[in-house]
C-alpha cells in the first residue's frame, strides 16, 4: 500500500535547532546551508519524515542515487519526497512512486504551459473555468510521473499528456502501467501521486515533531 506522511514547517520552526540533530550529518549540513530560511525548514521537515518512517536507517545508512539522481535507502521501501510552501510530504510504497506538491501562486502559467505542456493539456487549460488551478494540477501530475520513473527532465514534459479526471483521478495518454491520485489535503495546494500499486491511501498523515 502507498502511504503518505506530511509535516508543517510552522509546527517545526520553534524546535528546529534541536530537531535538526535527528538527521544524518549529511542532511544536517544541507539544512544548515540555508540558514533559518523557509527552504531550510522544508528540508528539515523532509528529513524528519524520513526519520519517522525509516528510523535510524535514515541517519546511519548512506543514501544511494540512481543513474538520474533519484535517491533511495538500501534495503528500504521505495519512497519519494516533495515540499512546497509550508509543507513537506513523503510517499512510501513497495514499488516505484512519485509525489509532487505545489502551492498555487501567481505565475506566468500561459508561457510555461506553452513550453512544457502537451497540446491535449493546453486544450484542457483553455476549456477550464479555473485555468491557474488546472495548470498546477497538470504540473504536479507530470512531475509525479517523472519522479516515479526517475527521469527528471531528461524526457520533455511536452511529449506526454496527463489530464485530471473527476475529483481525485487522472489519466495518462498511452500509458496503462501507472495509477494517479490527486489530493486536496492542504488548502491552496495541489498534490499528485503516481504509482503502480493497486492500494493507495486516501489520506495524508500530518505528523508533529
Amino acid at each position: 500500500m502507498v502511504e503518505l506522511f506530511a509535516a508543517n514547517i510552522q509546527q517545526i520552526a520553534p524546535r528546529a535547532e534541536s530537531l535538526v540533530c535527528l538527521l544524518s550529518e549529511e542532511r544536517q549540513a544541507r539544512v544548515r546551508a540555508f540558514g533559518t530560511s523557509g527552504e531550510a525548514l522544508r528540508r528539515l521537515a523532509a528529513g524528519l519524515l524520513l526519520y519517522h518512517v525509516f528510523g535510524e536507517g535514515a541517519r546511519s545508512a548512506r543514501f544511494e542515487r540512481g543513474g538520474r539522481g533519484k535517491p533511495s535507502l538500501p534495503n528500504a521501501r521505495p519512497y519519494n519526497l516533495t515540499h512546497s510552501g509550508d509543507f513537506a510530504v513523503l510517499a512510501v510504497s513497495s514499488k516505484a512512486v512519485g509525489v509532487d506538491l505545489e502551492r498555487i501562486r501567481p505565475i506566468d502559467w500561459q508561457h510555461i504551459s506553452a513550453r512544457f505542456f502537451h497540446p491535449d493539456e493546453r486544450a484542457f487549460l483553455a476549456e477550464s473555468s479555473n485555468p491557474e488551478s488546472a495548470f498546477f494540477w497538470i504540473w504536479t501530475l507530470k512531475e509525479s510521473y517523472l519522479k516515479a520513473e526517475g527521469l527528471g527532465f531528461s524526457v520533455s514534459p511536452a511529449r506526454f499528456s496527463i489530464l485530471p479526471q473527476q475529483e481525485t483521478e487522472a489519466v495518462m495518454s498511452g500509458q496503462t502501467g501507472y495509477r494517479f491520485r490527486r489530493y486536496h489535503t492542504f488548502a491552496g495546494y495541489c498534490m499528485s501521486l503516481c504509482c503502480t500499486e493497486e492500494s493507495i491511501s486516501e489520506e495524508v498523515r500530518l505528523l508533529t515533531f
